[in-house]
């Protein structure tokens, strides 16, 4: 069954923001879609990191073809396996007007899928067309990635069940916290840890403290902003969707809106220069009225041109990397769950998103029942009631 793109509503169509996002084109509906599957339909470059969370384990990539057809264009077939089994074909056409980036595949060795991250381009991604096949048993997507020079064309076939019991998900265990879980290389030994010490609070924010041990890690979480084919192997003690939280590389924003098909709220509470090209920043999410989470942000600019971007030009900070069109590198530092005053349990995370010319270290909190909300209507107006004109609580 075909849905085609069709101008967005303000539903979930025109409310997939992200570092990678901007203003939607031409959107197909998705609302005949189960939530898990919207997830995967609106999956930005990131569909391995989504089945790897999910079920905390590797997801490989085999080569069926990879081709230069013409000086510039180029065609490519891939498999998708995780726990050794098949979730997902995808065959794309690459176009390519950019020397440099023609050189990197063909005298450089760069694989195609990590065109994007060796030369740091930050592509756009628009969903042109999604549908389901007659029996049910597979979806599929239509989607171009475009960045400077750059221009991918993908279809992609997924099976409906992937993110379902597809393979087994790890056994739960109480987990309070783990810091900095390492990366792996494609071989699966462990790799040089990121520049820089590691974040890892002594408490977590209100969460305690249980192991600082470093668990061996399998080959996973590849996709364009992934500096290499890498994996973090959660603690157990996390479901599968708090797993899509924890490693969501910058696109938390487009996970819950595509789960729930419904635009986001989000209050900027804090958005503070602490010292010359220092900010601090703080924001809560809502969704259907309710808050599922909040994010406390120091950004560093590090380059002229960043800093005279935000300073003279005004760009907020959350559209820096966007308007730069620069690919930051995400890394997990550490995660953990705990329970507040009223005992309702929230997981968290930091994790830094860094480029040349900016930093950013980020510590989010969610809400256990972040993928539970039922309320509408009410919930967000009483929300905003309570908050002065510029989001900040009253």
């Amino acid at each position: 069954k075909l849905v085609r793109a069709r101008p967005p509503t303000q539903m979930a169509a025109s409310s997939l923001g992200d570092i990678m996002g901007g203003t939607p084109g031409q959107l197909p509906t998705l609302g005949e879609f189960e939530p898990l599957e919207r997830v995967l339909l609106t999956a930005n470059g990131n569909l391995q990191r989504l089945v790897s969370s999910y079920h905390n384990t590797s997801v490989s990539v085999r080569v069926v073809y990879s081709r230069e057809v013409a000086t510039g264009e180029f065609e490519r077939k891939v498999a998708l396996l995780c726990g050794g089994t098949e979730f997902a074909e995808a065959t794309s056409r690459l176009h390519i007007t950019r020397a440099d980036c023609i050189s990197a595949i063909a005298d450089g060795g760069v694989a195609i899928g990590q065109l994007f991250r060796h030369l740091n381009i930050l592509p756009t991604f628009e969903l042109t067309a999604a549908g389901r096949d007659a029996g049910g048993e597979q979806i599929w997507r239509d989607y171009l990635l475009s960045g400077e020079g750059v221009v991918c064309e993908i279809h992609e076939r997924i099976r409906s069940d992937v993110l379902g019991a597809l393979v087994s998900p790890s056994p739960s265990a109480p987990c309070d916290s783990a810091d900095d879980a390492g990366d792996t290389n494609d071989a699966g030994g462990p790799a040089a840890d990121a520049a820089g010490d590691v974040l890892a609070p002594s408490d977590g924010p209100g969460g305690g403290r249980v192991s600082a041990k470093r668990p061996r890690v399998a080959p996973s979480f590849g996709d364009i902003m992934s500096p290499h084919m890498t994996g973090v192997t959660l603690p157990n003690g996390f479901s599968p969707l708090q797993r899509l939280l924890l490693t969501a590389n910058g696109n938390v924003e487009r996970i819950v809106s595509s789960f729930y098909y419904e635009p986001l709220t989000v209050l900027v509470n804090l958005n503070h220069k602490r010292s010359p090209c220092v900010y601090d920043r703080q924001v809560t999410m809502l969704v259907r009225g309710e808050p599922f989470l909040h994010a406390k942000s120091t950004i560093y600019l590090t380059d002229p041109a960043w800093e005279e971007m935000v300073e003279r030009r005004g760009t907020p900070l959350g559209a820096v990397f966007r308007v730069m069109g620069v690919l930051p590198t995400f890394h997990l530092r550490s995660v953990g769950r705990g329970r507040d005053s009223s005992g309702s349990g929230f997981f968290w995370r930091v994790y830094t998103l860094a480029s040349q010319g900016m930093t950013c270290e980020i510590t989010e909190t969610f809400a256990d029942d972040t993928f539970e909300k039922r309320s509408r209507g009410s919930a967000l107006d009483a929300s905003l009631a309570s908050t002065d004109g510029h989001g900040i609580p009253v």
